[in-house]
């Protein structure tokens, strides 16, 4: 089987295999909650330092990212 072209890799993964994570702009989160019961491994918590998420636990299934009211909440490359 041939490899598709290098450009087409980011690593050892190909690119459109690329795993994708909730990412939170702490200077626009407002910290209201709302992403938390949407989140259903668990992956986003608030506590003292504000609104963080696991990477690990998180499976870019995005239900966070568009209910966010201040758009603090996007994906990223893992």
């Amino acid at each position: 089987m041939a490899r598709p072209p290098a450009a087409a890799y980011r690593g050892d993964m190909p690119a459109s295999r690329q795993r994708t994570v909730a990412v939170v702009d702490s200077a626009q989160c407002d910290e209201c909650g709302l992403c938390l019961p949407l989140c259903v491994p668990g992956a986003i918590h608030l506590g003292r330092r504000g609104l963080t998420i696991d990477a690990q636990a998180c499976t870019g299934c995005e239900k966070c990212v568009a209910p966010c009211p201040v758009g603090a909440l996007r994906m990223a490359d893992a």
